[in-house]
């Protein structure tokens, strides 16, 4: 496997995990808009960005280590969060 092919499937690996993680802690359907993997040597890391499916205003962008393959950090728009409030969530716990 090439390079690129390799890091074709840690973003695709990466993807996968974020929406899983914001599934499992939320139980959101989303829609992923974006995809930046970090230069190597700086960090392990994957960003993906999107929102929630069918609410475009509610954006988020959750950093993976596709080395854990664990969701890190979670970053969101205050239409997210109050979303998230709505729905009986905390974020910040």
């Amino acid at each position: 496997m090439n390079k690129e092919d390799q890091d074709q499937e840690i973003i695709d690996r990466s993807e996968a995990v974020a929406i899983q993680f914001l599934k499992d802690s939320y139980n959101l359907e989303v829609t992923i808009t974006r995809r930046q993997m970090l230069p190597k040597m700086a960090m392990a890391r994957v960003t993906i960005y999107g929102y929630v499916t069918g609410h475009k205003d509610q954006h988020f962008n959750v950093s993976v280590n596709y080395e854990s393959n664990e969701a890190e950090l979670l970053s969101f728009s205050k239409e997210f969060h109050n979303m998230l409030n709505k729905r009986g969530f905390d974020p910040y716990n």
